[in-house]
C-alpha cells in the first residue's frame, strides 16, 4: 500500500531522508528515499497491522507485520506523554496474548527505548489461532494498558498489500514530537449563543466615592500626583486644590486690597517691633504686645486672601481650598482635567476600593438575552478568565439602553477580590467579555485550536491513526466558552488536531516523496 508523506521543505527533506536510512538500518521499518527509489529491487511487504489508541496519559501508535506461525514477531511501537504531547524517553513495554480460554500465551517485554518516543524489539512467535492482545506501558510505579482486540496468527504470510489510493496526509510521530501539536477528542456539549462587548474594569458601586468641588473655582490637578485611573491614593493625600471664582470683581478694587493688607501689615510688624522693647523694659504692658500679634495675624491672613483673589483673576493664582481623598482606594475616574471651572459640588475625582470590582460593558446589541450570564473576560491579549469559578453575574437581566445614543451598558459583578484573582483584572483596564444567553443545545464541538483556516475556508484535520491525518472541510457555528460546534464534517469520538494543524496542511503542499508504510 502507498501513500504520501509530506516534507516541509528542501532542507526538512534533506534532513528528514537521513533520519529514514538510519531508520531503516536501525529498526528494520521502511522510510522513504526522496528519490522514490528505496528498495525497488525488493518485493512488496504485506500490509502491516496498525493500532492506535489512547488512555488518560498516553497514546500508542504500533505496527507489527502480520504474525506468522511459530515467527518472531516485531513491534515497532511509539509512546506520546499526553500531558505535553511529547515522546516517553524511558519505561517497559509488554505485550500479552491470551488464547480462547483467556489463559496468557505469551508476553513480550521490553525495557527502555531505542529512541526517545520509540519501542523496537522482537518476540517469539506464537501458534495459528486467533489471541486477545493487550499492550501497557509501565512508568514510575505507574502502568497504562490498551485492549488492543484480536489479533490472529497465520499459517502461511500473508500476501504483499494491493496499490489503493490514499489520500491521508502521512505526519511522522518524529516530526509531531518536534512542534506544538495536540489532539483531543471530539465531543458532545451543551451549546448557547454568545455575544461579545467592550468593557472597562472598575470598582463595585459599593466600593467607589465621588469627591466634589467644596466651592466654585478653578480645579488645579496637584503638581505632585498625576491624576490618572487605577493610580493608588492614601486617605487625606492631596488630589488637587480649588482656586475661588472671582466673577464680576472689579481689578483695580483687588488691586487696592492687595496694597492695603500689605501696608496695614507692614505697620502692624513695625509697631511690634517699637512697642516689643519698651515691654521687655516694663514700661508698657505686656496686654499691648499680644493684642498687635494677634492683629498680626489677621492682617498676614487677609492680605493672603487679597493676593488669591486677584491671583485666580489673573492665572497666577499658586493657593486655594486643597482637595483631599476621604478614603484610600485607586483612582476611578478623573471627572475635570486640570485647570477646568468648576460649579460647587461638581465632582471632580470619583475614587473606588479594589475589594470588590465590576465590568462595565456597552453593547449595540437589542437581544433578547434569555437567562444571560456572563462567562469569560479577557484583558488585551491575555487568556480569557472564566467567570464561572468568580461567581460573577449580570446586575440587570438586560442593558440599560440610553435613550439618545442608542448605547447598552451592561454592568457585571465580578464578585469579591481574592488572591486567586486573575491580576489583569484591574481598575480601569480594558476588557472584552463574553456573555451566554439563550437555551443550550447539544452539539458536536471541537477546541478553537482545531479549526484553521485555509484559503478562508474551515477545515478540521481528522487524526485517521498515529501518524496519518485528514484533512476536512467543515461547517461550524458560533464559538461558546472556547469551543466550536462541527456542523458538518466531524463526528463524536473523531480525534481532532487542536494544535499543528496548520503544520500539518504546510507539510502537504510543500512537497511529497513516496513512502512505504512507516
Amino acid at each position: 500500500m502507498t501513500r504520501l508523506v509530506f516534507i516541509l521543505g528542501v532542507a526538512s527533506a534533506t534532513a528528514w531522508v537521513a533520519a529514514c536510512h538510519h531508520h531503516d538500518e536501525q529498526d528494520g521499518h521502511g522510510h522513504p528515499h526522496a528519490d522514490g527509489s528505496a528498495h525497488a529491487e525488493e518485493p512488496p511487504e504485506p500490509e502491516p497491522i496498525s493500532i492506535t489508541q489512547w488512555t488518560e496519559r498516553y497514546e500508542l501508535f504500533v505496527e507489527i507485520p502480520p504474525p506468522v506461525k511459530d515467527k518472531p514477531i516485531s513491534y515497532h511501537a511509539h509512546v506520546t506523554r499526553l500531558s505535553d504531547f511529547q515522546a516517553v524517553t524511558e519505561g517497559r513495554f509488554v505485550v500479552r496474548y491470551q488464547d480462547a480460554a483467556g489463559k496468557l500465551a505469551r508476553e513480550h517485554a521490553q525495557v527502555g527505548v531505542k529512541r526517545p518516543g520509540i519501542f523496537v524489539f522482537e518476540g517469539e512467535g506464537l501458534p495459528v489461532g486467533e489471541y486477545g492482545v493487550a499492550m501497557q506501558y509501565e512508568h514510575e510505579g505507574l502502568t497504562d494498558t490498551w485492549d488492543c482486540g484480536k489479533i490472529e496468527v497465520l499459517a502461511a504470510d500473508p500476501p504483499p498489500a494491493a496499490e489503493t489510493a490514499d489520500t491521508s496526509i502521512t505526519f511522522l510521530k518524529e516530526s509531531q514530537w518536534k512542534i506544538a501539536f495536540r489532539t483531543a477528542w471530539a465531543e458532545e456539549r451543551p451549546v448557547r449563543r454568545q455575544l461579545e462587548l467592550p468593557g472597562v474594569v472598575e470598582p463595585a458601586g459599593s466600593d467607589q466615592l465621588t469627591i466634589g468641588a467644596p466651592t466654585g473655582g478653578r480645579f488645579v490637578h496637584d503638581a505632585k500626583r498625576a491624576l490618572t485611573v487605577g493610580l493608588k491614593v492614601e486617605k487625606g493625600d492631596v488630589l488637587g486644590i480649588i482656586v475661588p471664582n472671582v466673577v464680576d470683581e472689579d481689578f483695580s478694587r483687588l488691586s487696592f486690597a492687595v496694597e492695603d493688607a500689605a501696608i496695614a501689615k507692614k505697620q502692624n510688624d513695625n509697631e511690634i517691633a517699637r512697642v516689643t522693647p519698651l515691654v521687655e523694659k516694663g514700661l508698657l504692658p505686656e496686654k499691648r504686645l499680644i493684642e498687635l500679634k494677634n492683629e498680626a495675624e489677621l492682617l498676614s491672613s487677609r492680605l493672603r486672601l487679597a493676593q488669591q483673589r486677584i491671583g485666580a483673576l489673573t492665572g497666577d493664582g499658586k493657593k486655594g481650598l486643597q482637595v483631599k481623598a476621604d478614603m484610600s482606594g485607586l483612582i476611578a475616574e478623573v471627572v475635570v482635567t486640570n485647570g477646568e471651572t468648576v460649579a460647587s459640588g461638581a465632582p471632580l475625582v470619583r475614587l473606588g476600593g479594589d475589594k470588590s470590582l465590576w465590568v462595565r460593558a456597552r453593547t449595540f446589541a437589542r437581544g433578547p438575552f434569555d437567562a444571560a450570564e456572563p462567562a469569560t473576560v479577557r484583558a488585551q491579549a491575555q487568556a480569557p478568565v472564566d467567570l464561572g469559578p468568580l461567581g460573577a453575574k449580570f446586575l440587570s437581566p438586560s442593558p440599560t439602553i440610553d435613550p439618545s445614543t442608542r448605547v447598552g451598558t451592561w454592568l457585571v459583578d465580578l464578585g469579591p477580590k481574592t488572591e486567586a484573582f486573575p491580576p489583569e483584572l484591574r481598575v480601569g483596564a480594558s476588557v472584552v467579555l463574553v456573555a451566554r444567553f439563550g437555551a443550550a443545545e447539544p452539539r458536536t464541538v471541537v477546541p478553537r485550536g482545531a479549526v484553521v483556516e485555509i484559503d478562508t475556508r474551515p477545515y478540521v484535520f481528522v487524526q485517521i491513526d498515529g501518524e496519518h491525518f485528514e484533512k476536512r472541510p467543515v461547517t461550524v457555528g458560533p464559538e461558546d466558552l472556547g469551543f466550536i460546534p462541527v456542523l458538518r464534517g466531524v463526528e463524536q469520538r473523531e480525534r481532532v488536531v487542536t494544535v499543528g494543524g496548520f503544520d500539518i496542511h504546510l507539510a502537504a503542499v510543500m512537497g511529497t516523496v513516496e513512502s512505504h508504510r512507516h
